[in-house]
């Protein structure tokens, strides 16, 4: 994924995610929602930019808890993600997604007021 996006500063204890809008994007996000609890209902927004680039999507998530899944989740591609927030919160959100996919950081930038962004390869276990 490339280009800027607006991401505003989170509260503690919460991560956000931005990815494309495909299916397994999708599957990535069911998983965040079930082992996280969605931070701020009614935000996040899955939009088409007017210059027609691919949907995109950004949703945060309350990382302070979490819940296991009892059954394993089928990932059917890799998902480029990029998560923001403050890099104790990023890890809490890294550390539940290792239980189901197989989570490569592919870097990161410090964005301003103690967070930071960090470029994730999300692809199925195995």
């Amino acid at each position: 994924m490339s280009g800027e996006i607006s991401v505003g500063s989170r509260r503690p204890g919460t991560a956000g995610v931005h990815t494309d809008g495909s299916t397994a994007a999708s599957v990535v996000y069911e998983t965040l929602a079930a082992i996280f609890t969605p931070a701020l209902p009614g935000t996040g927004a899955i939009m088409s930019p007017p210059d027609g680039r691919p949907v995109v999507s950004t949703r945060s998530f309350d990382v302070r808890t979490s819940r296991p899944l009892s059954t394993p989740v089928p990932l059917p591609e890799v998902v480029r993600t990029r998560v923001y927030g403050r890099p104790e919160d990023i890890e809490r959100l890294v550390r539940g997604l290792q239980t189901y996919f197989d989570v490569t950081d592919e870097g990161h930038r410090d964005i301003g007021s103690g967070e930071e962004e960090r470029e994730l390869r999300i692809g199925p276990n195995g």
